[in-house]
């Protein structure tokens, strides 16, 4: 009967713990009786994928005009705008274009949003394409660095976040630093971002950084 008695003790502490665990802080009682903020959160991602998508026809553009000196299966990619809820746990959106994501060789101007953060535009290297560009990127250093650029340090190419052990600003690295990691390591990324205090300026600053990614290039 005693043991019995323990067993059932120990199930209550459970229970009280797991029970305390679903309890609603004053803030998220709040929050779960009130359907207009997440409404309003969706109607905010509407616009982000709308803000993303206008983005390809004017990108589209200078890229048609470029074909004939960026590789062709790079000037000839369709566009694709992805979304989710939980990087780092924040929903995000995703325009790629242009994108070739390969195992091995990689080539794509990723623009991104993060709740909370920021809109962020990284030029995605790998392979045969960092091979090719690698040169002409680390002669157009100083005009990364007159926008504002950073370098990705990191060793996994699918982080997104400015902490500084993923992204370095370019003007804080000598050039023998930003030439290791431009062509010394498995991939290179570089990437500015704009702050959502300037959602009304995003869309012309985005487009404005995809030609500094572009003249960088070499194009």
């Amino acid at each position: 009967m005693q043991q019995s008695g323990t067993l059932n003790s120990k199930s209550e502490i459970i229970f009280i713990m797991d029970a305390a665990k679903i309890q609603l802080s004053t803030e998220e009682s709040t929050l779960v009786q009130n359907a207009h903020w997440l409404l309003t959160k969706n109607t905010i991602m509407e616009k982000v994928v709308a803000l993303l998508g206008q983005l390809i026809s004017p990108v589209k553009h200078t890229l048609d005009h470029l074909r004939v000196c960026l590789p062709v299966a790079v000037a000839t990619s369709a566009p694709k705008i992805s979304k989710g809820e939980k990087y780092e746990g924040l929903p995000w959106a995703v325009l790629d274009f242009p994108r070739v994501f390969g195992k091995e060789d990689t080539c794509a101007i990723r623009t991104f949003f993060w709740w909370g953060h920021f809109f962020s535009i990284t030029l995605h290297l790998k392979g045969t394409y960092q091979q090719q560009y690698s040169a002409v990127l680390i002669e157009n250093i100083p005009l990364l660095t007159q926008h504002d650029f950073y370098i990705c340090i990191a060793n996994n190419e699918w982080q997104h976040h400015f902490r500084e052990d993923n992204y370095v600003p370019l003007h804080q690295l000598d050039k023998p630093t930003i030439e290791k990691w431009l062509s010394g390591s498995d991939f290179c990324k570089l990437s500015a971002n704009i702050p959502l205090e300037q959602w009304e300026l995003a869309h012309g600053k985005l487009l404005h950084l995809y030609q500094v990614i572009l003249q960088a290039l070499g194009h």
